[in-house]
């Protein structure tokens, strides 16, 4: 196959391209020969290529080198799989020399496309100049970002942490859109979050210049808005859909009806745009469980047998999780050894016992018994 953009490199077995984006897999080429290495050939399990997922969205030296060494870790070993063990090898080498490299000169380098994960799940905001980012993140999180009128207040991201009903999630607001001066790491912050905020001034008549100056940009970081309901997608072209809800901030201010009709008339697909108020409150506590309900977060508590259930301390799972995946977030001996469960909850009877499988909701209580 044809390599994407990257780093051409020759060794004993032919060439291959090195592009991040491209699963290492499907790189493999011998003097325009493509090499048997699909995945189906190599029967690489499925957290391998989770591995892989996360050497392609890696945005540090660091993290690349991480999810290498765990490839290299969980990849099959045996003939079919010898030539991308070869590979991955020499891209650990390669990223384990950058590292000493840079720690011999004393270089102090931080990427500030990273941002620590903390709680359940990581949503960006994001927006042109001057839409109250900071004021909206000050206002449902924990955090004190610097709000001011004049431009570019935000200049790296700051996190925050979000609460609703229980479950932590953490806000990371980011420096504002602009064709000229964003930074390329913007696109790293925004693929690894699992959700999109974009903040739009509804109180200007400009409108249109702000959606068209954040579509101009994210369109130059190769990544599409696409509905909050939607799952967040990778492509090996270097595209990148990430789910997004829309907030027109300062919605106070008078003509907003006008200002939303006349935006609804030139932009046919326009996407729901949620109103809110970061100076009076408005629509905040809808947005957080927007936010919530988007990203597919419930709450299940866990007790221990005959004891009394600690409400204040919930576990956060996606929806659709099992007893099983609660088990091995408690503790992976528990998963392991898990016999079967009692729920109380809305879908059965108090105490009743269930399987491995059974699939928990919102607000369940679990008694494992392992």
């Amino acid at each position: 196959m044809q390599g994407q953009r990257g780093e051409t490199t020759g060794d004993v077995y032919g060439t291959y391209v090195e592009d991040c984006r491209v699963p290492i897999t499907q790189q493999m080429v011998c003097y325009g020969r493509p090499q048997n290495l699909t995945m189906s050939s190599a029967n690489l399990p499925p957290q391998y290529i989770e591995a892989e997922e996360q050497f392609r969205k890696a945005g540090s030296p660091s993290e690349k080198l991480e999810a290498l060494e765990k490839m290299l870790a969980l990849i099959p070993k045996h003939k079919g799989t010898e030539k991308i063990q070869v590979q991955i090898k020499k891209r650990i080498t390669k990223w384990k020399d950058q590292t000493e490299s840079q720690k011999k000169v004393g270089a102090k380098r931080t990427d500030p496309s990273h941002v620590p994960r903390e709680g359940a799940a990581q949503v960006v905001l994001i927006g042109p100049i001057n839409t109250g980012k900071s004021a909206i993140m000050s206002a449902i999180t924990n955090s004190s970002p610097q709000v001011a009128e004049y431009p570019f207040t935000t200049r790296i991201p700051q996190p925050g942490m979000m609460f609703h009903n229980d479950i932590p999630v953490q806000l990371v607001d980011s420096p504002a859109f602009d064709p000229s001066v964003t930074e390329r790491w913007i696109s790293t912050l925004i693929r690894n979050a699992d959700m999109s905020l974009m903040v739009l001034d509804i109180s200007r008549d400009d409108l249109l210049e702000q959606m068209e100056a954040s579509e101009a940009v994210l369109d130059d970081l190769k990544i599409e808005l696409v509905s909050p309901e939607e799952s967040k997608v990778f492509s090996d072209d270097g595209w990148a859909k990430i789910p997004c809800i829309y907030l027109g901030n300062k919605c106070e201010s008078e003509k907003i009806n006008e200002r939303l009709s006349v935006l609804r008339e030139l932009i046919e697909d326009l996407p729901e745009i949620n109103l809110v108020s970061a100076e009076k409150g408005t629509g905040l506590e809808n947005l957080k469980m927007m936010i919530v309900g988007s990203l597919g977060l419930i709450r299940v508590y866990s007790k221990r047998p005959g004891k009394d259930v600690d409400m204040t301390a919930p576990f956060v799972l996606k929806e659709g999780s099992t007893v099983s995946e609660l088990a091995r977030m408690v503790h992976k001996d528990i998963g392991e050894k898990l016999r079967f469960a009692r729920v109380w909850g809305k879908n059965v009877f108090d105490g009743q016992r269930v399987s491995h499988d059974y699939e928990l909701l919102d607000g369940d209580v679990v008694e494992l018994h392992a």
